[in-house]
């Protein structure tokens, strides 16, 4: 998936289930997490990137073990929402990556079995449909929690 899919599936979940502005923050950042520590451990070299991409830090273990952890720390609400936001943002990437044919590991440090369903692949048609979709139930999501912004928006047309 391309990090525009993830960031409007992780956006439609927070406005779907009417979240805070900070929790939906924290989910569109999480969404593209762990492509982005791959990018950081890869240090901008592709071939490592490439190597490294969907292996280990795409394990939905490390992201539960990582969410158990942040409700169980004695950190300040605010925190607690970042912390909780972006992991379930990451695991919400791993779930669409699921989507692809290429998939995830369902263990750690194991390239196989792996979590891919073969429904949508990166930068086809059908991910352009689904993030169709997505855009949609962020729409319906939004004006189902506050429908006067599509009036105020046709007000200003």
């Amino acid at each position: 998936m391309k990090w525009i899919t993830h960031q409007a599936g992780a956006l439609a979940a927070g406005v779907w289930f009417q979240a805070g502005t900070t929790l939906c923050a924290s989910l569109v950042f999480g969404a593209v997490l762990p492509d982005l520590i791959e990018h950081a451990v890869s240090r901008g070299n592709k071939a490592v990137f490439l190597r490294i991409h969907r292996g280990f830090l795409h394990w939905f273990g490390l992201y539960a073990l990582a969410l158990a952890a942040a409700l169980a720390l004695p950190l300040s609400p605010e925190e607690q929402t970042l912390a909780v936001g972006s992991l379930l943002g990451a695991i919400s990437h791993l779930i669409l990556d699921g989507l692809n044919p290429s998939g995830v590991p369902l263990l750690p440090f194991r390239r196989k079995p792996r979590l891919a369903a073969n429904l949508v692949a990166t930068g086809s048609l059908g991910e352009y449909c689904l993030l169709a979709v997505l855009l949609v139930l962020i729409a319906l999501g939004a004006y189902r929690s506050d429908a006067s912004w599509l009036q105020r928006l046709a007000g200003t047309l």
